[in-house]
C-alpha cells in the first residue's frame, strides 16, 4: 500500500507559489503594494530560495523561521487586495511612497536571518532522546502535570479577574511559572518519548490532561488555546523526529483540530465579553452571546479581515520602522530596565512595562483596566536596535542556542527532550517579535518550570533505581 507523505517545507513551497501566482494576476491599484511590485516579487524570490535551500539542509530551525515567515508575512499579502481589509499601515497613515524601502529591508532582515542560521547551523542533539522515558517516570509526569492544571483551574475559576489588580509577588511568580503551556510542552514530548504500548495504556489520561489544560485559556477569554496547543504539538515532533512529514492522516487530524479552534475563537470572545462588562457568568446568557456571534451575527467576511490582521507582521513591521513613536522602546537601554522590573519580585525599580506593551501606549495611549501590547517583528526590532548591522545580533542569539545545546547534560531523554522543547519554543518566541525583554523573562520563568520538572525527573529516576537495588539484595 502506497502512503502519502508530503513535508511542511512542501506545504510552504506550494503556499508561496500560489502567492506569487495571485499577486502577478491582481490588480495591485487601491492596495499599498502598487509600485512595489519589484520589492513583493524581490521578497517571494528570497523566500522561495530559503524553502529550497531547507529541502537540501532539513535544519529544524530553519524549517520554523519558514513557518513563521511564510505563515505572518507572505500569507498576508493576498488579503491586503480585500476591500474589508483592516491594516495597521493605512489607520496609521503610514506614507506609501517608502513601503518599497520597507520591503527590501524586510528582505534583507530575512536574507540576514536565513544566512545567520545556515552559518551556525543550529541542530537539536536528538541522539540524546532516543531512549524510552520508563513507564513509572511518565505516570509521575502525568500525576505532576493534573496537578498544576488542577491548580490553574482553581486559580481561574475563583480568583480570575480581568479587572482585578495583580495577585501578590508569590503567587504570581507562581502563576507565571506553573502554566498552562509549559505543562502541554511537558505532556507532549514526554508523549512522543515512551512506548507506543505505554502510550495506548494512558491515553485517556493523557486526554485528559490536555482537555483540562484547555479550560483556564478559554475561560479568560483566549482565543487561540487550541492553536497553541497544536503549536506545542509540532515543536514536540521536531525535537522528538524532526522537520515534520505529514501523512495524510495527519493532514485530516491538523485540519480538525484546526476547524475546532475557529469554533473555540467564538468561544473564548464570548469570555471575553462576560469579563470585560462584568457580566455575571451562566449558561443561559453563554448561550445568547454565542448564539449572537456565532450564528446570527457572525459574517465571514469580518472573520477572514480578523484573522488576517492577526497574521498581518508584514503590515506590523511596516508600521513599526516607519514611525518614530516606538523608537524610545525599542533600545537595550529600555529592555535592560523592563528586564530589571520584571525580576525585582513585589517591586519595582523603574517602573516601566515591557516594549510590546510600551508601543502600544505610545500610539493609542495608556490601556485601563487590560493589558495590551503590539508585535514588534523580530525583523522590526532588529532593523531599529542595529540597522543593517542587526545580523551581529542574529548571530551572537543562535551562537549562545548552538552553546547550550551542545553543553547541557542531563542524565535522561525525557530531560534532555524537555530541555530541547525549551530551546526551540523560545526561538519561536522570539521570530514572533514581542520583544527582546519579554523573551528574556518568559525564558527565566519557563527555565525554572525546566530545570525544576528536570530535577524532580533525577529525583524520581534516582529513587526508581534505589528500589530496583532494593528488590535484587532482597532476593
Amino acid at each position: 500500500m502506497i502512503i502519502m507523505k508530503i513535508r511542511l517545507n512542501s506545504i510552504l513551497i506550494i503556499l508561496v507559489l500560489m502567492v506569487l501566482i495571485f499577486f502577478f494576476l491582481a490588480d495591485k491599484t487601491g492596495t499599498y503594494l502598487n509600485g512595489s511590485q519589484e520589492q513583493v516579487y524581490l521578497l517571494l524570490a528570497v523566500t522561495l530560495a530559503s524553502l529550497f535551500i531547507d529541502s537540501r539542509f532539513k535544519n529544524e530551525f530553519l524549517e520554523i523561521l519558514n513557518v513563521v515567515f511564510v505563515a505572518f508575512y507572505i500569507c498576508r499579502i493576498p488579503f491586503i487586495f480585500s476591500d474589508d481589509m483592516t491594516s495597521d499601515v493605512i489607520t496609521r497613515y503610514v506614507d506609501v511612497s517608502n513601503i518599497p524601502w520597507y520591503l527590501i529591508v524586510l528582505a534583507v532582515q530575512y536574507s540576514f536571518l536565513v544566512l545567520c542560521v545556515l552559518v551556525v547551523n543550529p541542530r537539536i542533539p536528538r541522539q540524546n532522546i532516543v531512549g524510552f522515558i520508563p513507564e513509572p517516570i511518565f505516570k509521575k509526569i502525568l500525576l505532576f502535570s493534573s496537578l498544576v492544571i488542577a491548580a490553574n483551574l482553581v486559580r481561574t475559576f475563583f480568583f480570575f479577574n480581568i479587572h482585578g489588580g495583580t495577585l501578590s509577588h508569590i503567587p504570581a511568580i507562581l502563576k507565571t511559572i506553573f502554566t498552562v503551556n509549559n505543562v502541554l510542552m511537558l505532556i507532549f514530548v514526554s508523549s512522543l518519548m515512551v512506548e507506543m504500548d505505554v502510550l495506548r495504556k494512558y491515553k485517556y489520561a493523557v486526554g485528559g490532561v490536555v482537555i483540562f489544560a484547555l479550560f483556564p485559556s478559554i475561560h479568560e477569554g483566549s482565543k487561540s488555546g487550541l492553536l497553541q496547543a497544536m503549536l506545542l504539538v509540532y515543536f514536540a515532533m521536531l525535537v522528538v523526529r524532526g522537520p515534520l512529514v505529514f501523512r495524510l492522516r495527519g493532514l485530516f487530524v491538523t485540519s480538525v483540530f484546526g476547524i475546532g479552534s475557529f469554533f473555540l475563537f467564538f468561544v473564548g470572545k464570548v469570555m471575553r465579553v462576560f469579563y470585560v462588562n462584568n457580566f455575571e457568568f451562566s449558561p443561559h446568557r453563554f448561550l445568547f452571546f454565542f448564539d449572537n456571534f456565532f450564528v446570527k451575527q457572525m459574517n465571514m467576511s469580518d472573520v477572514i479581515n480578523a484573522f488576517s490582521y492577526r497574521i498581518g507582521f508584514l503590515d506590523f513591521f511596516i508600521q513599526k520602522i516607519s514611525n518614530p513613536v516606538y523608537e524610545p522602546y525599542v533600545n537595550f537601554t529600555y529592555y535592560f530596565k523592563a528586564i530589571v522590573d520584571k525580576m525585582t519580585p513585589g517591586f519595582d525599580v523603574f517602573g516601566i512595562p515591557f516594549a510590546s506593551r510600551a508601543i502600544y501606549s505610545a500610539y493609542n495611549g495608556p490601556s485601563v483596566g487590560v493589558l495590551n501590547s503590539e508585535v514588534i517583528t523580530v525583523f522590526g526590532e532588529g532593523y531599529l536596535l542595529l540597522g543593517f548591522f542587526s545580523f551581529l545580533l542574529y548571530l551572537a542569539l543562535l551562537l549562545l542556542m548552538e552553546w547550550t545545546f551542545k553543553h547541557f547534560n542531563a542524565s535522561s531523554g525525557a530531560a534532555f527532550g524537555l530541555f530541547y522543547i525549551y530551546i526551540t519554543y523560545s526561538f519561536y518566541w522570539w521570530l514572533t517579535g514581542s520583544g527582546l525583554d519579554m523573551l528574556i523573562a518568559l525564558m527565566v520563568y519557563q527555565g525554572i518550570f525546566v530545570f525544576f520538572t528536570i530535577g524532580l525527573i533525577r529525583c524520581w529516576s534516582v529513587r526508581g533505581k534505589l528500589n530496583i537495588i532494593k528488590r535484587l539484595s532482597c532476593c
